[in-house]
């Protein structure tokens, strides 16, 4: 009694400082890469948005000539400056133009980070299955132990059949050395999964939190809120675009001069105004940028069709999987209620050989195997129906 209390506060322990499936998450080390290079991009595209956006530089010009006529003979020069100065609120529709185009690519690359946390969960709750599998394996190992014990000291008393007691024990050393192997898988895979995040790979993992199986998973009206923001930034763009596209005068450029001839000094000023109805450019940019939107558009509303049938298509198999863990289930708490139970006591009692009690045996554990392969098929499907969200509380 007082051993099992110790265990039961251990076990209390261990999970207290377990690691959930949240911290995992919280400390992957891909989704952190994503946010520096999204960052990073910002940074980048803020720049070169600015360097875009600016006019060309001060142009300085200078000229030197010489004079050798019949009169007075001498050198000539003339020094000017010119500049160009866009009018209005051009550069700021250019610029918000160009900003916005780069914050819908940026909102479609945080995107990946939640596929990433799809798979991340995924792996936890295919390691969580392991664990339980490996636990309930370890128990039924446990007791075939304690069977083959009696049956030795029953062999000792001439009771059984030296050969059923070697049967006993190869049936032991292949359970023993299976049990090894699952265990050291588990080590293996723990070790995994936290190498992809900043936490210690020595730490436990809690595997209380995983999700529930059930029949019906529902994606909320935030599934492609990611997708719907970078496309209404897009057709922003397009406006912000158009209204560039439609000023009657975008710039001037302005010259400043001073020549130096032989007789005279002489400075000049000059403006020159571009007449944008001379020529048809701005007309065929609204043209482009209205055709633009047409494009945006129809593709927004394809990817949106083509994952809402993706989505149909995952929940129906979700529920397929549902059912067939749920039949899984139903054999498996069948045959260890009525039919292990009768296999059991018929071996007890001499009715039956060691090779039919070993084979039921064997049978209930291609069953569990079975329902576990069943319930890693259901959380895989889950996971690729969540990476398709962009809800940050799935």
């Amino acid at each position: 009694m007082k051993k099992t209390v110790i265990s039961i506060a251990l076990l209390s322990t261990l999970h207290l400082s377990a690691v959930t499936l949240e911290e995992i998450v919280t400390n992957a080390k891909q989704p952190q890469l994503i946010n520096k290079t999204i960052d990073a991009e910002q940074l980048a595209f803020e720049s070169a948005n600015l360097a875009q956006t600016e006019t060309a530089p001060l142009t300085y010009n200078q000229s030197l000539s010489q004079n050798r006529g019949a009169g007075e003979s001498g050198f000539e020069y003339e020094v000017s400056f010119s500049k160009e100065f866009k009018l209005g609120n051009i550069r700021e529709l250019e610029g918000r133009q160009s900003s916005l185009n780069n914050e819908a690519y940026l909102l479609e690359q945080k995107r990946e980070i939640y596929r990433y946390n799809a798979y991340l969960k995924n792996t936890y709750h295919n390691y969580c299955l392991d664990e339980a599998y490996l636990a309930s394996f370890r128990e039924e190992v446990d007791t075939f132990i304690e069977l083959y014990n009696k049956k030795e000291r029953a062999y000792s008393e001439d009771e059984i059949s030296k050969t059923e007691l070697l049967q006993l024990r190869l049936e032991k050393q292949r359970l023993e050395s299976q049990l090894m192997m699952l265990s050291q898988k588990q080590e293996d895979a723990k070790a995994q999964l936290l190498s992809l995040t900043t936490l210690d790979r020595g730490e436990h993992l809690f595997c209380q939190d995983i999700y529930p199986i059930q029949e019906e998973v529902f994606l909320d009206e935030e599934s492609f809120s990611l997708t719907q923001e970078a496309y209404n930034k897009r057709i922003e763009s397009t406006q912000v675009g158009l209204k560039r596209y439609s000023q009657k005068i975008e710039s001037i450029d302005v010259s400043m001069g001073y020549t130096k001839e032989l007789d005279r000094d002489i400075y000049t000023m000059s403006i020159s105004i571009p007449l944008n109805f001379s020529t048809h450019k701005s007309e065929y940019e609204r043209a482009s940028l209205l055709h633009q939107s047409s494009v945006l558009s129809l593709k927004n509303q394809q990817i949106v069709e083509q994952r809402v049938t993706r989505i149909s298509l995952l929940q129906k198999r979700l529920k397929q999987n549902y059912h067939a863990i749920e039949a899984q289930k139903e054999i498996i708490n069948n045959y260890t209620s009525s039919l292990l139970p009768l296999i059991k006591k018929s071996y007890q009692y001499g009715e039956s050989s060691v090779i039919e009690y070993l084979l039921s045996e064997q049978k209930l554990y291609g069953l569990k195997q079975e329902l576990l392969e069943k319930k890693r098929g259901y959380y895989e499907t889950l996971f690729k129906l969540y990476s398709m969200s962009e809800s940050k509380d799935i």
